[in-house]
């Protein structure tokens, strides 16, 4: 447990700076692979969140609180209900009004848990099913969150892998019309993470991320879907 708080902290402190407009949680209840994806109008937006393989995963998102993340992180490690963390989470102390927050356990996997603040920008909102969490907000689409989940809910109904869903929906959030901010290029960061129940922290199974794409330029959720593209190529090949 010691070395699995000390990387959290390392990561977070790596990524502190991170933001994010439409993300996805979805950990497979067959597999127990969590996976966590993200994409944004920002610089960069992996960091947001974080997964403990094998345990549950968090989003904090819109201002993005370093040390919201490390708290649910923690607890997530320690076996806290996602009742109990968003509890914690929503401490004023972290600016909950600023945040957009999601968290979901392997125990309660039938019990993920949202919040958005009332300071995040519209269009915002969160929609959960088992095992999947979408939230988004600063989106150019009062309907992209459900187009979002229907998009994931589809492909894992057609038995795609955890990765495969992932990617998927957040095609689906950019197709919808993504960061308002961007315009036709949806989105300047992009990333998707999954990790198997085995794996270590800082050594996730999936970990690519798009960053630092100049406005109008390309959109990071393609250059993402080529990157995965790639690698699953890889992947089939051995």
């Amino acid at each position: 447990m010691k070395y699995i708080v000390t990387t959290i902290l390392f990561t977070l402190f790596f990524y502190s700076n991170s933001f994010a407009t439409w993300s996805i949680i979805i950990i497979d209840p067959k597999t127990n692979e969590i996976g966590i994806a993200g994409a944004s109008c920002s610089y960069n937006c992996y960091g947001i969140g974080g997964i403990v393989p094998g345990k549950g995963a968090i989003i904090v998102q819109a201002m993005s609180n370093k040390e919201a993340r490390i708290k649910g992180l923690q607890m997530i490690v320690s076996d806290y209900s996602p009742e109990q963390i968003m509890e914690a989470i929503r401490n004023p102390s972290f600016d909950p009004e600023r945040q957009q927050y999601a968290v979901l356990t392997s125990q309660q996997i039938d019990n993920p848990i949202v919040y958005t603040g009332s300071l995040t920008n519209q269009y915002n909102g969160s929609l959960t099913a088992r095992g999947i969490s979408v939230q988004g907000n600063t989106l150019a689409n009062p309907d992209e969150i459900n187009i979002i989940l229907d998009a994931a809910l589809k492909a894992q109904k057609e038995g795609l892998s955890i990765d495969a869903i992932l990617m998927i929906a957040l095609e689906a959030g950019a197709l919808a019309g993504g960061d308002k901010r961007c315009g036709d290029q949806k989105a300047t960061s992009a990333f998707i993470t999954v990790s198997k129940s085995n794996d270590k922290q800082k050594k996730p199974y999936l970990n690519l991320v798009i960053f630092g794409q100049r406005k109008g330029g390309q959109n990071a959720v393609s250059m993402l879907r080529k990157k995965y593209d790639k690698w699953k190529e890889k992947q089939l090949s051995k």
